[in-house]
């Protein structure tokens, strides 16, 4: 006979999250790179200086570490809000990209 065992359930929950992480960290790289990209393309069209690549890598360096806040959010319980920082901050981050991209160009 075998009894309820709730840690299974923990463990198999922070498996989804870390999938779910990953996969989010691959979404918001993709749309950094597209930046760098998109800022490559507007720094040689309009005589741009390296800072303008600056909100791209503030984004490759601080979304990790959102990554990592939200992780240690998650082992201590509070699940729900650490998945709701994840998606939130990624959202943030993807839409100030677009913003500071149209702002370079000048839309």
């Amino acid at each position: 006979m075998s009894y309820y065992n709730d840690e299974q359930n923990k463990k198999a929950g922070q498996v989804f999250f870390y999938i779910v992480q990953m996969f989010m960290l691959l979404i918001v790289y993709g749309f950094v790179y597209t930046s760098f990209v998109a800022v490559k393309l507007a720094a040689a069209k309009y005589n741009l200086t390296f800072m303008a690549y600056l909100p791209e890598v503030l984004a490759l360096v601080a979304y990790p570490v959102v990554l990592y806040k939200t992780r240690k959010m998650f082992q201590q319980g509070k699940m729900l809000r650490a998945v709701g920082w994840m998606l939130g901050w990624a959202s943030l981050i993807i839409v100030l990209l677009y913003t500071h991209l149209s702002q370079l160009i000048g839309v």
